[in-house]
C-alpha cells in the first residue's frame, strides 16, 4: 500500500509538472519569439513605445514572419486595463476589416470548385437584391462586389442592424433593397464594408450552410488556424482582450454593438499566432497547409481597370496592392484596430493587432515593415479620434461653463419669481404667435444639429458616429443640445416676466 502511495505521489507530481505549463487558462503558454537582429529590435521596441503612447493604445500583439519562420513574435501593453492583464501571443482581437480577406478567399473556393462565376449577377444566388443607378435598375456582379467597384455607397454602413441573431446578415443585405448606387458598377471604386456582407450571404445561399459553419470547416480547419473564431464564448473570451476607445483624453472600455450581419466584413477573431500562419500562407512558404495555393493566390489579384489611388493602388480579394507588389489592409472597429502587410516577392510579412479603435496601429505596421525592409521611417500622424476627442473635450469644457452660467441666471429669475419680485407680462395674440413662431424655430434648429452629419458627412447618422467615434463626441453632442434650449428658456422668462404687477 505504502508503494502504491508512494507511485500516486509521484503520478501526481510528474502529471502537475507538465501540466504547470498548459495550465493558464487550459491554453498553452504563450511564447515571445525574437530572432531579430538588436538593432531591429531596439528600433520596434522604440517605434511601438511612441506610438503605443501617443496613440494611448492599451495593448497591441505584433508579428513579424520572414520566408516560413516567425521571427518575432510578441505582445505590448495590456488586454484588460483594470485588472492589468498583459497582451500576449494567444491574446484574441477583433480583426476588424482584415476579416474580408477571409470572405474573399471562401467566395474564390467557390470559383474554384465551380459553384459560382465572379461575372454572375449578385441576384442569381440573391433573387431579391435589386438596386439602381440614376433611378434605373442595374445588375452588379460578384466580382464587383469583390472588388468593391459596386457604386454601393460607403455610407450604407448606417443601415447595418445592431443583431446576433442566426438571420443577422440576410437582415443586413436586405437594407440594400431599392438603393441607388453612387456610380456605375464597375466603374468606380467605393469601400463599402457592407459589399462584403454581400459576399457573406452568397456563400450561405450556395452552400446551404450558415456563412460561419462554411468559414469554419472549410477555411480554417483546413489552413489550421486553429485560434481564429466566428464566435465568442466563454472559453474564448478568457483570452479575448477588452476593447477600448479614446473619451476624456484616455483609453475608454467600450462594448461595442453587436453586428453579426457585419462579421463577413470585419468581425472575425484572432491572435497572433494565428496571424503568424495566416502570414506564410499568403506568402506560400506553409507547405503543410491543406489547402490549394492557387486559390491564396487569386486573392491578390486586383481589378487593375478601376484604380483606388492614381493607377498605384488597387484592390483584390480583400487586400490592397500597393506599389512594390507590398499587400496590405488595414482595419478599423469601435473597439479594435488591425494592420497587415506583406510582399509576395521579399517574402516577408507584418501584422499588428490592437485593442482601440486607433489609427496609430496601421502607423506601427507601416513603421515596423520598414524596418523589416532594412529602412528607417519615421512618420508623424496624428491619431484622428484623438483630435476629434480634444476637440470635443474643449467644446464639453465651454458649453459647461456657458451651461453653468445659463442655468444661475435661470435659477436667480425662477427665485424673483417664487418671491413675487416678477411677474407675467399680459399676453396677447402677437405675444402668442411669437412665443409659438420661437418654439417652431427652436424645433427646426434642433432638428437641423440632428440632420448635420447626413448633410455634411455623406450621409452618416449621428447613431452610427456616436458608436464609431470618441465617448466625448456624445456629451459634446447633448451638451449643445442643453445648452441652445437652456439659452431658450431664460430668453423666454426674460421676455415674459417683468418687475411690476399687471393689473
Amino acid at each position: 500500500m505504502k508503494n502504491v502511495m508512494i507511485q500516486i505521489a509521484l503520478l501526481f507530481i510528474t502529471a502537475t509538472t507538465v501540466m504547470i505549463p498548459i495550465a493558464d487558462n487550459g491554453l498553452v503558454k504563450a511564447q515571445e519569439i525574437n530572432d531579430l537582429t538588436k538593432t531591429e529590435e531596439k528600433q520596434i521596441k522604440k517605434v511601438v513605445t511612441k506610438n503605443m503612447s501617443k496613440g494611448k493604445i492599451p495593448g497591441l500583439s505584433i508579428t513579424i514572419v520572414k520566408d516560413d519562420k516567425t521571427v518575432y513574435q510578441k505582445g505590448f501593453g495590456y488586454s484588460d486595463l483594470d485588472e492589468v492583464k498583459p497582451v500576449t501571443s494567444q491574446s484574441l482581437f477583433e480583426l476588424a476589416s482584415n476579416s474580408k480577406a477571409f470572405t474573399a478567399l471562401a467566395i474564390l473556393n467557390l470559383v474554384e470548385s465551380g459553384q459560382i462565376e465572379l461575372n454572375d449577377h449578385v441576384t442569381t444566388y440573391i433573387p431579391w437584391l435589386k438596386v439602381k443607378y440614376q433611378g434605373k435598375e442595374i445588375p452588379i456582379t460578384i466580382g464587383q462586389t469583390l472588388h468593391q467597384t459596386t457604386g454601393i455607397p460607403a455610407s450604407t454602413i448606417n443601415l447595418i442592424p445592431v443583431s446576433n441573431e442566426d438571420h443577422a446578415l440576410e437582415e443586413t443585405v436586405r437594407t440594400l433593397i431599392g438603393i441607388e448606387l453612387d456610380s456605375e458598377p464597375g466603374k468606380v471604386f467605393q469601400y463599402a464594408t457592407i459589399n462584403y456582407d454581400v459576399l457573406g450571404l452568397i456563400i450561405e445561399q450556395v452552400t446551404g450552410e450558415t456563412y460561419e459553419s462554411y468559414m469554419k470547416e472549410t477555411i480554417l480547419k483546413p489552413m489550421e488556424l486553429n485560434n481564429t473564431h466566428l464566435f465568442r464564448d466563454e472559453e474564448i473570451n478568457n483570452q479575448m482582450t477588452d476593447g477600448y476607445k479614446i473619451g476624456f483624453l484616455k483609453p475608454q472600455r467600450y462594448e461595442a454593438p453587436i453586428y453579426r450581419g457585419n462579421k463577413p466584413a470585419g468581425y472575425i477573431i484572432s491572435n497572433g499566432e494565428d496571424m503568424a500562419k495566416w502570414l506564410k500562407i499568403q506568402l506560400g512558404t506553409m507547405n503543410e497547409v491543406d489547402f490549394d495555393e492557387k486559390i491564396i493566390k487569386k486573392t491578390h489579384k486586383a481589378d487593375r481597370a478601376v484604380d483606388v489611388v492614381g493607377n498605384e493602388v488597387f484592390y483584390a480579394g480583400g487586400w490592397f496592392l500597393e506599389p512594390n507588389e507590398q499587400i496590405t489592409h488595414d482595419g478599423m472597429n469601435p473597439n479594435y484596430s488591425t494592420y497587415v502587410t506583406f510582399n509576395n516577392e521579399e517574402k516577408t510579412g507584418v501584422a499588428v493587432l490592437g485593442n482601440l479603435s486607433s489609427n496609430q496601429v496601421q502607423n506601427i505596421g507601416i513603421e515596423i515593415n520598414e524596418i523589416v525592409k532594412g529602412n528607417v521611417v519615421s512618420s508623424d500622424i496624428e491619431d484622428s479620434n484623438q483630435y476629434i476627442d480634444k476637440v470635443a473635450f474643449g467644446i464639453i469644457l465651454v458649453l459647461s461653463t456657458l451651461t453653468l452660467g445659463v442655468l444661475i441666471l435661470i435659477v436667480r429669475i425662477l427665485i424673483k419669481i417664487y418671491r413675487k419680485q416678477l411677474y407675467v407680462k399680459p399676453t396677447g395674440i402677437k405675444s402668442t404667435l411669437k412665443l409659438t413662431l420661437s418654439l417652431l424655430i427652436m424645433l427646426g434648429l434642433s432638428y437641423f444639429i440632428y440632420l448635420i452629419p447626413s448633410l455634411f458627412l455623406e450621409g452618416y447618422s449621428w447613431e452610427i458616429i456616436f458608436v464609431w467615434s470618441p465617448i466625448s463626441v456624445q456629451v459634446a453632442f447633448y451638451s449643445m443640445y442643453i445648452i441652445v434650449w437652456l439659452i431658450y428658456m431664460f430668453s423666454i422668462l426674460k421676455v415674459h416676466f417683468k418687475k411690476e404687477k399687471a393689473w
